[in-house]
């Protein structure tokens, strides 16, 4: 019979064509579901994309919140024409590192000809991880008070200067935590001074007198009447006020003298203590070359004393993230009780400028671009009260104001106009400018602030260590882009 059949010439076409069909059709058939199940796992990485960058953008980190949100930006988004069903979003589909939001979705499409061979349905699954970071080359200089006020405590008791200190390092923590070359950050701790570091001393940008050798005094005893010896002297303690804030010293007094007496009393002349330099700077003195970065052959005056009158020096632009949260950490206020220095801004702002400038003194930022994007440069100045200083022309040095009480406040609306001054020819150079005015009372002082910084959302007002860190992440988030990193 078969032998007939494959002899036969007709119809056996027909017979093979059929048998020949069905796995052709089915070919078919499982390519189109094949097609459909592609599609459908393009559709669905969308819509996860969409929704970790969704969750990334926004601030809130509760699952109990993100879980709602994500839910309803699927159902705005998913079209039944591409994909079948997306599972309803749980806790554990969303991951959660600090800023990175990674989000896995999964579905199915049914299967039209595979169903065939008992699959009904063909699952899906997308996983997309958004992140949040720098863009690009970054350069910030971070400008942070360091002033004896910074002693103080807020309200839940914690010292303005270890909010600071937590705050700048989480703020360096953001921005250089995924090392990359392309951020670069620089730490200008200021006060009535800043401290350039005393190997620069032999710079061109600085002018240093020489070093001064201790003399020891001569001295001669003699023999005098002495009639002033306290006998009895009584304790008490009295309060001060040092860059606006209290500070407690002995006020004691004598309250009883010893009877007059002949004795041996010491007098001492000629004595010179030994100075030398410890990287302490005042300001460029002729005309208002203190105020930009462009009189490149004015140089700053350095000063030689017997003790450091100045803080922790400049860390200038680098991408040693340990480096950097080092220096935040060992940021000091004074140096025991003989130097509590006070606040000159512009001094850190203009020092600011030049650790971002591509020329000296410091000359590792990069050439300014007109759009500040190639590289972005960035300006954080942080301060917690008021101007309690203003320039001396003869010397650069950094002087209290006039005891006159109306002298004192043209000297004080002068620096403070000057501190803007600074400001604007940053903003000249296409530097952003965020401002935080921590704990500041003085309506003035807020004002300058504001006028400095960039625009009202670059201007930050904290009132305690939360609202510190609040502005500290919300400028790491500004000076960060959400992407998708898979």
């Amino acid at each position: 019979m078969l032998r007939k059949f494959w002899k036969s010439r007709s119809g056996n076409f027909a017979y093979l064509a059929a048998i020949a069909a069905v796995p052709l059709v089915l070919g078919i058939g499982m390519a189109t579901d094949y097609s459909r199940h592609v599609a459908a796992k393009r559709h669905l990485q969308e819509i996860a994309d969409s929704v970790s960058l969704a969750l990334a953008i926004g601030t809130d980190r509760k699952p109990g919140t993100m879980v709602p949100i994500a839910q309803k930006f699927i159902n705005a988004n998913i079209s039944s024409a591409r994909i079948d069903n997306v599972d309803h979003i749980t806790p554990k589909d969303i991951v959660v590192d600090g800023d990175n939001i990674d989000v896995t979705l999964s579905g199915y499409v049914d299967a039209t000809f595979m169903g065939i061979i008992g699959y009904k349905h063909l699952n899906v699954k997308a996983s997309s991880l958004a992140v949040r970071s720098p863009a690009g080359n970054v350069e910030v200089a971070l400008v942070l008070d360091n002033t004896w006020s910074m002693s103080e405590t807020d309200a839940g008791g914690i010292a303005k200067i270890d909010a600071l200190k937590s705050a700048a390092g989480s703020l360096i923590d953001t921005l250089m935590a995924d090392a990359s070359p392309g951020v670069r950050i620089a730490l200008v701790p200021y006060a009535d001074r800043v401290n350039v570091g005393a190997a620069n001393r032999n710079k061109s940008w600085l002018s240093v007198p020489k070093d001064v050798a201790a003399v020891a005094p001569t001295c001669t005893t003699t023999t005098q009447l002495i009639s002033t010896d306290c006998d009895v002297w009584v304790n008490q303690m009295c309060t001060t006020t040092v860059d606006g804030a209290p500070v407690q010293y002995n006020c004691g007094y004598c309250s009883a003298y010893k009877p007059a007496y002949m004795g041996p009393v010491t007098s001492c002349t000629g004595q010179v203590w030994a100075s030398t330099f410890y990287g302490c700077i005042g300001s460029r003195m002729p005309g208002t070359t203190r105020l930009d970065d462009q009189s490149f052959g004015v140089p700053y005056p350095g000063y030689v004393e017997p003790a450091q009158y100045c803080l922790n020096p400049i860390v200038p632009l680098t991408t040693n993230k340990a480096a950097l949260k080092t220096a935040v950490a060992s940021m000091i206020i004074n140096f025991s009780w003989w130097y509590r220095p006070s606040t000159y801004i512009p001094a850190g702002m203009i020092w600011g400028v030049n650790v971002l400038s591509p020329t000296a003194p410091f000359s590792e930022g990069a050439a300014y671009d007109p759009d500040n994007r190639k590289p972005r440069k960035a300006i954080v100045l942080m301060t917690d009260g008021d101007n309690t200083l203003q320039f001396r022309s003869y010397d650069g040095q950094h002087v209290s104001f006039s005891s006159d009480a109306a002298t004192a406040d043209a000297e004080f609306k002068t620096v403070n106009a000057e501190t803007n001054l600074i400001c604007d020819y940053a903003k000249s150079k296409n530097i952003e400018i965020f401002s935080i005015a921590f704990l500041v009372t003085k309506p003035e002082a807020k004002a300058m602030l504001q006028k400095c910084a960039t625009d009202s959302a670059h201007y930050f007002d904290a009132t305690d260590k939360v609202g510190l860190e609040v502005a500290f992440t919300g400028i790491s988030k500004s000076l960060s882009l959400v992407r998708l990193a898979r």
